[in-house]
């Protein structure tokens, strides 16, 4: 099936007229009634039911043309993305996520992205919220994913994913770990474990009073690994959100959902964000982490 088939035929019966159809197309309407017919020659199937002044769908038709621009739209998106790549001179790209992002997708799209384009020269990097921003404005990362805030820098472009659910995971043994779901203000009691940097402890302390109400004191770890093994030991909760499906837990830790004193589940806005000039590379990405969000 050509695509060029595929166009003429939504064209005649977006314009319920071959004349019609033909205008819009620039070519004349023997040549749309000829291409119209040899796609339906290919399919083996008919899509019109010709009248005399007249046509109407088939049920072949009818799907056709209900999926059929999607198609469309994908090869004009394909096209487009390898024109770009072809043109740019992008020979690395660098790629920054949050410290503790905990979340499939990400692996999986990089690995898809760097067998798509084996030229590059692929950097993962993870860093907290405030330096993410802050190698997106140095141009040290090209394109990062980031929890959503009210401190995006104007000159950044953004591209919302998913609204990921809030949770905190806890010790196994904790009483509030076996609770269908939690309000911030239940674990007021107890630590809350930040994964950051050292220098942004103060900071992503403030973020997380202001914005979640969280009433706890707070420690902190440099990495998933370090706030995970406090997590084990009953020394706190850390705040997890989920943007796509998570890997396999242990028998250690649990998740409680987070909800507000309303009972509605907590959520944060996830996506991916850079600079206006970014190479052409970047939109490419941005796409295939949509798409397996989507999937997921």
């Amino acid at each position: 099936m050509l695509l060029r088939q595929l166009d003429y035929f939504i064209k005649v019966v977006d314009n319920k007229s071959f004349t019609k159809a033909a205008d819009a197309a620039f070519i004349s309407q023997s040549a749309v009634s000829q291409q119209v017919s040899a796609l339906e020659q290919e399919l083996g199937v008919k899509l019109l039911k010709r009248h005399h002044r007249s046509f109407s769908l088939t049920n072949a038709g009818e799907y056709l043309y209900r999926h059929g621009p999607q198609l469309l739209a994908a090869a004009d998106s394909l096209q487009q993305a390898t024109i770009n790549v072809g043109k740019s001179e992008t020979t690395e790209l660098t790629i920054g996520y949050p410290l503790g992002y905990y979340g499939r997708e990400l692996r999986q799209v990089v690995a898809r992205f760097s067998h798509l384009n084996p030229q590059l020269q692929l950097e993962v990097v993870a860093k907290d919220h405030a330096d993410l921003l802050r190698a997106l404005e140095n141009e040290e990362v090209d394109l990062a994913l980031i929890d959503c805030r009210d401190d995006l820098p104007a000159n950044l472009a953004k591209q919302p994913l998913v609204a990921a659910r809030r949770y905190a995971e806890l010790a196994a043994d904790n009483p509030l770990a076996k609770q269908a779901s939690l309000r911030v203000s239940d674990l007021a009691k107890l630590t809350c474990i930040v994964i950051c940097a050292s220098q942004r402890a103060v900071e992503e302390a403030s973020y997380l009073r202001e914005s979640m109400g969280v009433q706890s004191e707070f420690r902190f770890a440099t990495n998933p690994e370090a706030a995970r093994m406090l997590v084990a030991a009953n020394q706190g909760y850390l705040l997890v959100d989920q943007a796509g499906n998570w890997p396999t837990g242990d028998a250690l830790t649990h998740r409680v959902g987070l909800v507000d004193e309303n009972a509605t589940a907590l959520t944060q806005e996830y996506g991916l964000v850079w600079s206006d000039h970014s190479p052409a590379a970047v939109q490419e990405f941005t796409r295939l982490f949509a798409d397996q969000l989507h999937k997921s």
